[in-house]
């Protein structure tokens, strides 16, 4: 039993049971274009993502029952909205690859400093 272990070969995301792509691709294993200066960002999207629970969270709606609208200084639900909208796209498109151009604009508005082309760290 020990040596039929070894010698199996890795598992392939079909054998995982992934459901593929028009494209060939698996849901949520895309990438994220760069947008000049948004390769930190790209990366700690990707982690959000990928974060399982937090991904239902937001493709379910069910963020929309906790946006506090009455916060000054809150975005009203705005950036919640835009990055559910990328993550369906990430999860649920027909690309290999999405510019996350939408929650970048979103960000710039409630986020001035992020507006430009500044270089950014992910934080």
């Amino acid at each position: 039993m020990e040596q039929e272990h070894i010698n199996r070969k890795p598992a392939t995301f079909k054998e995982f049971n992934l459901e593929e792509k028009a494209y060939g691709g698996q849901k949520g294993v895309v990438g994220l274009k760069n947008l000049g200066n948004t390769c930190y960002m790209n990366s700690g999207l990707q982690c959000l993502s990928n974060t399982k629970e937090l991904t239902d969270y937001f493709m379910r709606d069910e963020f929309k029952n906790h946006i506090n609208h009455s916060n000054p200084l809150g975005t009203k639900g705005n950036l919640a909205c835009a990055y559910a909208e990328l993550v369906r796209e990430m999860w649920t498109g027909s690309s290999d690859a999405i510019a996350p151009t939408k929650l970048k604009k979103k960000i710039g508005e409630f986020a001035t400093q992020f507006s430009g082309y500044g270089q950014q760290d992910s934080q």
